[in-house]
């Protein structure tokens, strides 16, 4: 407890006080005999009347409020509202109006709002509830009078409270306490909570925080938000949220009085309450809540607010001034008795200077932090840290074990000892888990500071990662790798603590984010033959390789290198899995690199290339088929010894298909390095490829003796060389007197004239063999009558081709004449341009020499006019 008020006795006379209302340093005096007096309040003068009606009514002034803003006084009076001019003190409480329609009013509250408009001047909105036997009547002031808003409920009962607050307002009856949410079309209710468990009780409601209701129940001052009871659904029906606990109501513990509160006001930061035998002062945080006890005011009546640190007093017949006391002196004492919370909340309303104010503030919470960490309120402690924006740092120094070591002969000032208490165990955890919490937030401001502004310190952020770092190890090691692919931690100080804490795999994410990729790949080899390792294998190596992508070329070279002596299928994966960073790699340099290293896997790796990744390099393909062709002699060699290979028909055919179906590889190329004495099969396709057809012819006839694929290679030839039948047969019909290649012996059915085939052949591509051409090969002792068909056919062909001319040479003289027609017809048309001829498209007259064009609807337009045309057209 501390002293917050101190209490001046302002008046002791005779006048029976029935209200009392407050503004500044004024107070206004409602007495049983209907007279209104007014005085002012000053430390330094004393008090002095102002204003004073003798016969302001015959009744007794029950209740009163002020609206400075509008110098306005609202006075309840033999039930009726009437409203006075306070804004001159000469005028003496000047009447300006009497509602006739709050006749029966035994209570009212009010609802002020100033509203700024973009001009700058402020407009004040007042709004009037009525109590009028069992009803509520809302009214509005208007100019110089109350007007009906047009809205009343109907109540229960006689209503003893009455509190508005915007959208809500609150009633207090003598058993329960209700609220109506009249932001809706139709009031809505909501009950709240009864008065009392026990006994029957006044009800007592106070704004508190000029959003929040604080209503009375039993000895507890329980705190309600309003915006909770908000219609949001439109279903305007009552609702009852009646709850036997005051929680269920309320976001804030209830606040516990000694006695029930027979009155209360709010005075930032505190509750100031009537209870039986003296007035209390709470504050609403802490967890011991009495902040003072004044006794000597045990027969006050009344209690009301006037302006920040001064409320008024009264009894039947006296009148006090209560006072606060200087806040820096409050402050003082609190910060003495090690409340902390109160100092802030003072702080913040003082009126010290905003800088010195905040400066203060932040000391607060940094001495309110570090005597919560000496209790071991680790959590809240790191928020109070938080609020006093202490450098991350200082708040690490806490934790001897987090701070770095120094380095031996470092020149560096050595860091501060730490004075907050040893901590072991449990509370060690507690403290490394709040720490965790508050590093978070920090390191978020420091990224948002580093890419907004490119002004926090990059070192900061290492030191809050890197102690991340160790708290995860401590207590959540599943955490450690997300963190690491931040790429903040320090490295060496991470390194020696990953090490410590035997976190290889961790370690591995801290070299490859700080790309210190030679020791990441120098430390999976090593684990890689360890048993038991959690990196043993080389799945963790591969995957690494795979995401260093073409920038690092070298170093997947020398680390693939033993991969793929240990398993070259694995290992292959390096250049071949569906990876964007793989499927990269400069093709070329892998090739090369597996020649020189890995002989044997460059055809796994180029089919792969060519057929799953669809590469059309030519060098890629002339490479691809050279192994096939190497390959397969190999094999070949092999089979003539008499050994086994089962290999050698599918690598063959491999090569075959690829001859046969790539268009990538360069055909000259590869025939420079194809063996002339064998795989003449494969050899025919390159020469296709180069259209030497007959050498192709002369390979399928006279070496291998494969007219099917010698005519099948006509006919699908036959487009790009209509003499490539002729040519067939020239090779059937002039056998050759050696052998086409080196080595490779003649075909023993085609050594001599084979005059069967020839007449086959013939006879069944008559139409595409030329008898003038093949005339002069075929043989003297061949009988004309078995050319009979072939010639029949022959000369059927070329009397078709005639006819088709002469057609032809009609249809075009027919066509001919028929266009020389129509030019006629066009040259026969004429018209007239003279000087009155008009361009449709400008209309302009054309000038004597005009460039024009003629469309074929008659109009004539300016030769500019159908160029500006076209252009348009032509964008369009």
């Amino acid at each position: 407890m501390h002293q917050a008020y101190s209490v001046h006795s302002i008046l002791k006379q005779g006048v029976q006080i029935e209200s009392i209302a407050a503004y500044g340093n004024h107070v206004i005096l409602g007495t049983r005999s209907g007279q209104l007096i007014m005085y002012s309040v000053d430390e330094e003068t004393g008090v002095d009347m102002r204003m004073f009606n003798k016969n302001f009514s015959r009744k007794p002034i029950t209740q009163m409020e002020v609206i400075e803003a509008e110098n306005l006084l609202f006075v309840l009076t033999d039930n009726h509202v009437q409203v006075c001019d306070i804004s001159r003190f000469e005028s003496n409480f000047a009447f300006m109006h009497s509602a006739p329609d709050t006749k029966g009013c035994t209570l009212f509250t009010m609802d002020v709002d100033s509203q700024k408009s973009t001009t700058g001047d402020v407009a004040t909105f007042i709004r009037v509830c009525c109590a009028i036997k069992r009803r509520l009547v809302f009214f509005f002031w208007k100019k110089d009078k109350l007007d009906s808003l047009k809205l009343s409920i109907e109540l229960s009962d006689f209503p003893k409270s009455l509190c508005w607050v915007g959208h809500a307002v609150c009633v207090g009856y003598k058993d329960e306490y209700v609220v109506y949410d009249i932001s809706g079309q139709n009031p809505k209710k909501h009950n709240l909570f009864l008065t009392s468990s026990n006994i029957s009780r006044d009800p007592c409601i106070c704004l508190i925080r000029n959003n929040m209701l604080g209503i009375s129940k039993d000895s507890y001052l329980v705190l309600v938000d309003p915006s909770k009871y908000k219609d949001t659904d439109g279903n305007n029906s009552s609702t009852d949220v009646r709850s036997s606990g005051m929680e269920s109501n309320t976001s804030l513990t209830p606040l516990l009085w000694s006695s029930p509160l027979l009155d209360l006001v709010w005075d930032e930061p505190y509750a100031v309450g009537r209870v039986n035998n003296a007035i209390e002062v709470r504050s609403l945080v802490g967890k011991d809540t009495l902040v003072q006890t004044i006794p000597e005011l045990q027969k006050t009546r009344f209690l009301v607010h006037a302006e920040k640190g001064t409320i008024f007093a009264a009894a039947t017949s006296e009148l006090w001034c209560i006072r606060m006391v200087e806040i820096p002196m409050q402050r003082q004492q609190l910060l003495q008795q090690k409340n902390f919370q109160l100092a802030i909340e003072l702080t913040q309303i003082s009126d010290e200077p905003a800088e010195e104010r905040a400066q203060t503030i932040r000391q607060i919470h940094m001495l309110y932090a570090k005597e919560l960490f000496t209790k071991r309120e680790f959590s809240a402690a790191m928020k109070e840290f938080e609020k006093a924006a202490i450098d991350p740092y200082d708040v690490i120094r806490l934790f001897p074990n987090l701070v770095p070591e120094p380095k031996p002969g470092a020149d560096d000032i050595p860091v501060p000892t730490s004075t907050a208490p040893a901590l072991e165990d449990g509370d060690l955890e507690n403290a490394y888990l709040a720490l965790i919490e508050y590093l978070a937030l920090a390191r978020q401001r420091e990224v948002v500071k580093l890419r907004d502004t490119k002004s926090s310190s990059k070192s900061l952020l290492e030191i809050i990662d890197t102690t991340l770092l160790k708290c995860y190890l401590q207590t959540n090691d599943s955490l450690v790798a997300p963190l690491l692919r931040l790429n903040q931690c320090h490295l060496e100080e991470s390194e020696k603590t990953l090490k410590k804490h035997n976190k290889i795999s961790e370690l591995i994410i801290l070299y490859q984010m700080k790309g210190k990729h030679k020791d990441a790949l120098k430390l999976l080899r090593e684990q890689a033959n360890i048993e038991g390792s959690v990196l043993q294998g080389r799945k963790r190596t591969i995957r690494y390789l795979q995401e260093l992508g073409s920038d690092h070329l070298p170093l997947i070279f020398e680390f693939a290198d033993w991969v793929l002596k240990d398993n070259p299928e694995e290992g292959l994966s390096i250049f071949t899995d569906d990876f964007i960073e793989v499927e990269s790699l400069p093709r070329a340099k892998v090739l090369d690199f597996l020649i020189s290293k890995h002989k044997a896997l460059v055809t796994p790796y180029l089919e792969h290339v060519i057929t799953v990744w669809k590469d059309s390099n030519t060098l890629l393909h002339n490479v691809l088929l050279k192994q096939y062709r190497e390959q397969v002699q190999r094999l070949l060699a092999k089979q003539e010894k008499g050994e086994e290979v089962s290999e050698l028909i599918p690598t063959r055919q491999k090569l075959y298909n690829m001859l046969e179906e790539s268009n990538d590889y360069s055909p000259d190329r590869v025939l420079e390095e194809f063996p002339t004495n064998m795989l003449l099969e494969e050899r025919a396709l390159i020469l296709g490829r180069l259209k030497k057809h007959d050498k192709v012819l002369s390979i399928y006839i006279q070496v291998l003796g494969d007219v099917a694929k010698a005519t099948a290679y006509a006919e699908a030839n036959f487009k790009d060389d209509e003499n490539i039948f002729h040519s067939l047969i020239k090779c059937i019909l002039i056998p050759p007197t050696q052998p086409p290649y080196e080595g490779v012996p003649l075909h023993p059915d085609f050594v001599e004239v084979n005059q069967e085939v020839a007449l086959d052949l013939l006879n069944k591509y008559a139409t595409k063999i030329d008898p003038f051409q093949i005339f002069e090969h075929l043989p003297d002792d061949l009988p004309m009558p078995r050319l009979e068909k072939y010639l029949e056919k022959s000369i059927r062909k070329k009397m078709a081709d005639k006819h088709q001319m002469q057609m032809m040479v009609g249809l075009l003289e027919a066509e001919a004449n028929r266009l020389e027609r129509a030019v006629e017809a066009q040259r026969e048309i004429s018209f007239e341009l003279n000087e009155f001829s008009v361009c449709p498209e400008c209309k302009k007259r054309f000038p004597s020499q005009p460039a024009f064009v003629r469309y074929p609807n008659g109009q004539i337009v300016h030769l500019s006019c159908h160029d500006r045309i076209a252009r348009a057209a032509a964008q369009q």
